[in-house]
């Protein structure tokens, strides 16, 4: 094909068959090319479109509007700027703010933009090229295959690299894309019985929640693949899934590999799974000195407005080993980023929020091991002097200023925050239990 990013092309290869499935309605490709042209339309009439190397922002929901606009942009060459839907506006703020005053071009090739959190500071806006999704797209069919049946249910959000991979990988194979709504254990269960899913993409603690809502929950005969990523399973829930017959392929990658770079091969989706899988088609991954580094096609080129990353192999971080069967193990994302319910919690980012409160003076920000949750955020809080701030205090600046998945869901009030032989924050989870932590919840 000769732009696999095209929906026209998609529409003339095979106008009738289902693009894209939402609460049970079905969306031809020659539908959604029509939806995509009157799009374009409005954007140009609107004169909304970005100069050319800038992008355009996309805060976008798993709406057929949001994929629609998606397509739009792919075949105006114009990249888009994911913003995740859950920010606030204090969030969004922070964020736009630190891409305003960048003058260099996004390269030719750029699809999106996303923000990931790195090692340090702010979460930096990584580049996703259209070759780094088709290189994904290649590999993970090399593992997975697709089946004339096929249709892939999108459960997470599109603005993040494992939902946008989703939407290209079926528009680049022909195949169906299922919208689904925002995650519970009901709508999930139903939504894979109502859309015919055959492969879905979730994380460890939908997973987790799923067992909880039903304990005897098992896979309908339509599904056959579980993508299971975000963060890694405990052996308790792979343990479960097995008992349960469920196909389970574990991945792990990031928004800098462009989703996956390692996956449970297909053949043992069946078996029981350990670690996060083998090496996928097309990437190297090694361990140096404990930590995880990646080389493949599917790399990012670099973080907008900074240097290209100078070496092909990109550092993540993470921290783990291979087996003697070739399967990687992953012991800890990013030392210090703290993975709750599969989404990404950078605890320097929530401290900086925190900090902004009038009676906030330091905070400390570290993830408490949990089996469902993954972990759960925590904050170590010293007052402003001549403050007394309650925990409902606390809370109701959270929720005003905080994503929900951000917010602490354990708090403690101390005098001095707990500082390490460097004199740096000790960030070890060991370091909560010598507080008396009281819980926060947001739901009123």
């Amino acid at each position: 094909m000769a732009n696999p990013f095209s929906i026209f092309e998609a529409a003339a290869d095979c106008p009738d068959r289902v693009g894209l499935r939402r609460a049970g309605q079905d969306y031809s490709f020659a539908r959604l090319a029509r939806l995509t042209e009157n799009t374009i339309e409005r954007l140009h009439k609107e004169n909304v479109l970005p100069e050319k190397g800038r992008p355009m922002i996309i805060e976008g929901t798993n709406t057929v509007e949001t994929i629609v606009l998606l397509y739009a942009l792919f075949e105006l060459g114009v990249p888009a700027l994911m913003l995740h839907p859950k920010l606030t506006a204090a969030e969004r703020h922070v964020l736009l703010e630190s891409i305003r005053h960048i003058k260099d071009p996004l390269p030719e090739d750029a699809a999106a933009v996303l923000f990931t959190s790195g090692t340090t500071g702010l979460p930096k806006p990584a580049i996703i090229t259209r070759k780094m999704l088709i290189e994904s797209a290649r590999a993970s069919e090399q593992n997975l295959g697709w089946q004339d049946n096929d249709c892939w249910q999108l459960c997470m959000s599109v603005t993040r690299i494992g939902g946008l991979s989703i939407l290209t990988r079926c528009l680049f194979a022909r195949k169906t894309l299922a919208i689904s709504p925002l995650f519970s254990p009901e709508s999930f269960t139903k939504a894979l019985l109502d859309d015919k899913v055959t492969i879905t993409s979730i994380v460890p603690t939908m997973l987790a929640k799923v067992f909880e809502t039903y304990p005897q929950w098992k896979a309908p005969e339509t599904l056959r693949v579980i993508l299971l990523g975000g963060s890694s399973a405990n052996d308790k829930l792979l343990n479960k899934a097995h008992e349960h017959e469920l196909p389970i392929v574990t991945t792990y990658g990031m928004t800098e590999t462009c989703s996956h770079v390692v996956m449970t091969p297909y053949a043992d989706r069946l078996k029981l799974v350990k670690g996060s899988g083998k090496v996928i088609s097309g990437a190297q991954v090694r361990v140096r000195d404990g930590q995880i580094e990646v080389n493949s096609p599917m790399n990012t080129p670099g973080y907008w407005g900074r240097d290209p990353i100078a070496t092909s192999w990109f550092e993540t971080g993470d921290l783990g080993e291979f087996d003697e069967e070739g399967i990687l193990h992953v012991f800890a994302r990013r030392h210090d980023l703290i993975l709750s319910a599969g989404e990404n919690v950078y605890p320097l980012e929530v401290e900086n929020m925190l900090t902004r409160s009038p009676f906030i003076k330091e905070a400390l920000v570290i993830g408490e091991p949990n089996e469902t949750w993954g972990a759960i955020v925590c904050a170590l809080i010293v007052p402003e002097k001549g403050t007394h701030p309650k925990p409902e205090d606390v809370r109701r600046f959270c929720k005003e200023t905080l994503s929900a998945y951000k917010c602490p869901r354990k708090i403690a009030i101390v005098d001095a925050l707990p500082i390490n032989a460097a004199d740096k924050p000790d960030r070890r989870p060991q370091v909560l239990e010598r507080y008396s932590l009281t819980p926060l919840h947001y739901k009123h």
